[in-house]
Formats: C-alpha cells, structure tokens, sequence
C-alpha cells in the first residue's frame, strides 16, 4: 500500500492561481478539494494556511482569489 502525499498550504495556493481566469476570477473551497483528493474541510484549512489567496464567504462556500 502507498503512503498518501501530503498536501501543503502552497499546493492550494497552486490550485487557485491555475483554476482562475478572466471569466472565472474566484475558485470555490470545493473545486481546490476535487482538484487535491482532499475533503472540503482541510482544502479551507490549507487555503486558510496558504501564502497567497484571499477568501470571503459566499452563499453556503467560500470563494478564494
């Protein structure tokens, strides 16, 4: 059995900035999730934690830029 890679704030931070366009400047937490194999609670974990992306609440998600 393999070892799960473990996922860092900068990999989220990565996700973000690959995900967003001129068309789609916010990424949700779920999307950053699907994208690292992680659950929606420890991508807004790693988001949180991240160097870069600002965040605000919206609707029942959280958007990141």
């Amino acid at each position: 059995m393999s070892e799960a890679q473990e996922v860092t704030p900068e990999d989220a931070d990565t996700v973000v900035k690959m995900e967003k366009s001129v068309t789609n400047p916010a990424v949700s937490t779920e999307e950053v999730a699907e994208e690292l194999g992680v659950s929606t609670e420890e991508a807004f974990e790693l988001l949180d934690e991240s160097p870069r992306p600002s965040g605000k609440p919206v609707g029942d998600t959280h958007i990141w830029w």
